[in-house]
């Protein structure tokens, strides 16, 4: 009986372990079939999550703060728009201040002729200056979490009245000014605050008539003395400028060049620099020339921050820009952008704009005017779930995807981020998206016309391996499980 016992227990096992390793079996051999159904698809985009290439970098900063529209002298709190909601959800890391009289405050916001009105003042006097405003616009900020990236100068002059985008009388008192203005906000200097602002940036595009009156010789001398005098007292923040308008060579050389002049290096802790473009690919070219011009002349320390960016193809063509800045195809062009600056030499970046304009035309692809959100939203919400993961790993792809803009990070969450983004032409695309690991699920996020809200719409089972078909204008956000 015993023995019976014993040996129906003995089938009972081997049935089990039969039934297991068939089934084990069933599993390999299925997926083997998905491969070899896609082996002649020459088409792949590899991912190695175990391959660690480096870590996601700040570079989902913005242009101006959460509140907009204020437009009442008597009630200073009184904003028509405020979005700081928007700002912490998607935690947005930095803000600059650069543009922000229009239309914050009607000429009363950031300028140094806002805050010191009258230049023959003494600089020592507190009463001589009107933080009021800028107070409330910086306050908006923090409040969203943000650090603030404060620029010291004027705003661009679309008037053609060159009222303030003029050299300063005295370059020594401007940079006194600037002094306080960094005491106030860091020091408690003038009933003012301990933020600790680290950023502050010296004028905007003086290689721009309309920010800069004078000559660039004229403009380093007015960075080299602010700079020199304001890392002496404060060696702890980060000085730079010149948030050039145009990546020329030639400019940027003669202005670092200029900065050692008589033996002396003045102190450029970042070198800051515009783009607008509808090119990804050229976000990369001119991150590789700054960061090659900086070396070259003895910056190699210095941080390189694309501090505006957005779409541009023609600038007589302001439909196409604020059409495309609001599309599903211009969040494909956020997020090849987003994308392209992750593997280029730039340090930092900050979009420009999340000032909503109230005119036809706009820079802000993130809302609208009521505070809707636009499917570039989505973009930063997704680059700041990557950013939270850190670890960028590695990806290879087929050359006939160059169309196709990927970034991959593993930490928490491993998560693929890729759009089809093409300047000229609209290439659609069927690839393979293969990874190591057994990961067999995944919620998958599409922003396109169909879902331009970026609703998660899809969790499906796979083996190693998945097709995706990709249609210009697209971006997919993946969250492996």
């Amino acid at each position: 009986m015993k023995r019976k016992v014993k040996l129906i227990v003995f089938l009972v096992l081997f049935l089990c372990l039969a039934v297991i390793i068939i089934f084990k079996n069933t599993i390999r051999d299925f997926a083997d079939s998905v491969r070899t159904k896609f082996k002649d698809y020459h088409k792949i985009l590899y991912v190695n999550f175990d391959e660690k290439t480096g870590e996601i970098k700040q570079l989902n900063g913005i242009n101006n703060g959460p509140k907009n529209g204020y437009s009442n002298d008597e009630e200073i709190d009184s904003w028509e728009l405020d979005v700081t909601r928007i700002y912490q959800k998607i935690e947005i890391p930095f803000v600059r201040t650069h543009d922000s009289e229009y239309p914050y405050g009607q000429d009363k916001f950031i300028d140094i002729h806002c805050i010191f009105p009258d230049f023959s003042r003494d600089a020592e006097d507190p009463s001589a200056y009107n933080f009021t405003y800028t107070d409330k616009y910086v306050e908006a900020i923090i409040e969203t979490g943000a650090e603030v990236f404060f620029r010291l100068g004027e705003s661009i002059d679309h008037s053609g009245n060159n009222l303030y985008i003029n050299p300063p009388e005295d370059y020594e008192k401007w940079a006194q000014i600037c002094e306080h203005i960094i005491r106030h906000y860091n020091e408690g200097w003038a009933e003012g605050y301990h933020y600790d602002i680290k950023f502050w940036e010296i004028w905007n595009e003086p290689d721009n008539s309309a920010n800069w009156t004078g000559t660039m010789d004229e403009y380093s001398e007015l960075y080299r003395t602010t700079a020199s005098y304001l890392k002496k007292i404060y060696p702890d923040i980060y000085v730079g400028g010149y948030a050039a308008a145009s990546c020329s060579e030639e400019t940027i050389s003669l202005f670092l060049q200029y900065l050692q002049k008589d033996g002396e290096k003045a102190p450029l802790d970042f070198f800051s620099w515009h783009t607008y473009t509808s090119d990804p690919a050229q976000y990369m070219e001119n991150a590789v020339l700054v960061r090659n011009i900086l070396d070259e002349n003895g910056y190699k320390d210095t941080i390189s921050i694309l501090d505006e960016w957005n779409y541009v193809k023609n600038w007589d063509d302001l439909n196409d820009i604020t059409e495309m800045v609001r599309s599903v195809r211009g969040a494909s062009f956020i997020a090849g952008s987003l994308i392209t600056m992750q593997y280029s030499p730039v340090d930092m970046a900050m979009y420009y704009d999340g000032q909503f304009a109230y005119e036809e035309f706009a820079w802000c692809g993130l809302y609208e005017a009521s505070g809707k959100k636009l499917p570039g939203y989505y973009i930063f919400q997704f680059f700041n779930e990557l950013y939270q993961q850190e670890n960028q790993v590695r990806i290879d792809k087929s050359e006939s995807l160059d169309h196709i803009y990927a970034l991959a990070v593993s930490g928490e969450k491993d998560c693929i981020l890729l759009t089809n983004y093409s300047e000229d032409e609209e290439i659609s695309s069927k690839f393979r998206l293969s990874f190591n690991g057994e990961k067999n699920s995944a919620v998958i996020t599409r922003i396109n016309e169909a879902n331009p809200d970026g609703e998660k719409i899809q969790k499906r089972l796979f083996f190693y391996e998945m097709v995706l078909d990709v249609q210009p204008g697209e971006t997919i956000f993946i969250e492996l499980e």
